[in-house]
C-alpha cells in the first residue's frame, strides 16, 4: 500500500505541474471569452487532459524502445529522469519570476487549430515525463497518465472560471508554484537514490 500511495502522491505532483500551462492558457481563455458556453470549455479542457494523458505514455514508448536496445541507457534512466524534472522546475521557475516583472499580456488565438496547437505545445513537458515512468509497468504508467490528465481537466477547466473572474493576476504564481512542484519532484528521486 506504501508503494501505491507514493505513487498517487508523485502522480498527483507531476499532474499538477504539468497542468500549469494549461491553467495558463485557460486563464487568459476566460478573460478573453468571458461568454463562452460551457460546453466550449468542457471540450477545450477535454483536448488539453488528452494530450496530457497520450504525452507521457508516448515517452515511455520511445524511451523504453531506447532503453532494450542500449542497455546502457537503462541504468542512466534515473539520472535523466532527475535532470529532466530539475531543468522542467529551473524553468518553469525562471519563467514565473520573468512573467512577474513584465505584465505584457497578449491576446491568444482561437478556434481549433490554436486549440490543438496549444494543447500540443503545452504537452511537451508531459512528453519528457516518459523518463520518470519508464520503469512502471503499462497498467501503472496508464494510471499515471490518467490521473495526470484528470488534474489538467480540472486545472484547464477551473483557469478558464478563474480568468473570466480574476483575469490573469495568478499567472505568474502558478508557474512559480509549478516550477518548485517539478524541483520537489527531483528531490524525492535524487533522495531515493538513482
Amino acid at each position: 500500500m506504501n508503494g501505491w500511495l507514493s505513487f498517487i502522491i508523485s502522480s498527483i505532483l507531476f499532474g499538477l505541474g504539468l497542468a500549469v500551462d494549461a491553467f495558463l492558457i485557460s486563464l487568459a481563455g476566460g478573460v478573453n471569452e468571458p461568454n463562452a458556453k460551457r460546453g466550449k470549455i468542457l471540450a477545450s479542457a477535454l483536448v488539453f487532459a488528452l494530450f496530457q494523458l497520450a504525452a507521457p505514455l508516448i515517452g515511455r514508448l520511445c524511451v523504453r524502445t531506447v532503453a532494450e536496445r542500449f542497455l546502457f541507457f537503462k541504468e542512466c534512466l534515473s539520472g535523466i529522469a532527475l535532470a529532466v524534472l530539475l531543468f522542467l522546475g529551473i524553468k518553469m521557475l525562471v519563467e514565473g519570476l520573468r512573467q512577474s516583472k513584465s505584465k505584457d499580456e497578449e491576446k491568444p488565438k482561437s478556434g481549433i487549430g490554436a486549440l490543438l496547437l496549444s494543447a500540443a505545445v503545452s504537452s511537451v513537458d508531459a512528453l519528457s515525463m516518459g523518463f520518470t515512468i519508464a520503469e512502471y509497468s503499462l497498467w501503472t504508467a496508464v494510471a499515471g497518465a490518467g490521473i495526470i490528465a484528470a488534474i489538467t481537466f480540472i486545472a484547464y477547466t477551473a483557469g478558464f472560471f478563474i480568468g473570466r473572474k480574476f483575469g490573469t493576476r495568478l499567472a505568474d504564481k502558478a508557474m512559480v508554484i509549478g516550477g518548485i512542484l517539478f524541483i520537489v519532484m527531483a528531490l524525492e528521486v535524487f533522495i531515493r537514490g538513482f
